[in-house]
């Protein structure tokens, strides 16, 4: 049996390719079949002498932690442009979601466990044509077979995007397995902020999910 995690943030910036390295690493110590994905990226460093050698700085992570892997086995769709999904596709041609869930159920299959690292938040557009919208919750919401790991990148104004992220999640009935607090500039507040949401999740979700506090650079993270 495989098993996939969706690893989603409250935010852009909060860490999710870190988290997502870390637990490539964790579940290949255990001897698992594991492949960690970014299907959707935004944004290239260009290599100075050759342009067809650009790849985006999450991808590139997730590259160099699978060397045995083909970009293509990573990555189904990166747009040069450094804007939001909806708006590169406009620049840059949209992806079709049919393909791109066809893509990941292909490489599911295949493995023990699939990492699924996102771009921006639950409510990010990824795509806008004909007036309709295509959000990362859409996305989410096409694969009811995955586990939900929510980054919280603990800063002014966190508790807020939390909370919203997490009634989000409790509209579509998928409470997050994982709430990682992740302490990207040291500040030293997790425990005071869990000690303010956790009786918001319970109320939310009628339990808790299990919740990490991490420090990135300085600790793992173990599930």
């Amino acid at each position: 049996m495989s098993s996939s995690i969706f690893i989603v943030a409250t935010d852009t910036d909060a860490g999710k390719t870190w988290v997502t390295t870390q637990l490539f690493k964790q579940f290949q110590d255990q001897g698992l079949a594991v492949r960690a994905l970014k299907p959707i990226a935004c944004g290239v460093q260009v290599a100075p002498s050759n342009e067809s050698a650009a790849l985006n700085e999450d991808v590139q992570q997730l590259c160099n932690i699978q060397p045995q892997r083909k970009i293509s086995d990573i990555n189904f769709k990166t747009y040069h442009q450094p804007l939001a999904p909806a708006l590169a596709a406009k620049v840059e041609g949209a992806f079709s979601p049919e393909a791109l869930l066809l893509w990941i159920g292909d490489l599911q299959h295949q493995m023990e466990i699939t990492l699924i690292e996102t771009v921006g938040g639950l409510m990010t557009p990824l795509l806008a044509t004909d007036g309709n919208v295509w959000l990362v919750s859409d996305w989410l919401q096409q694969m009811l077979d995955t586990q939900v790991l929510l980054v919280l990148p603990l800063r002014l104004g966190c508790m807020n995007q939390a909370l919203l992220a997490c009634a989000e999640l409790q509209r579509l009935d998928r409470s997050p397995t994982w709430i990682v607090f992740n302490d990207l500039d040291g500040n030293g507040t997790a425990d005071e902020t869990i000690t303010i949401i956790m009786p918001c999740l319970k109320r939310l979700f009628g339990h808790v999910p299990k919740l990490l506090i991490l420090n990135q650079g300085q600790q793992t993270l173990q599930l």
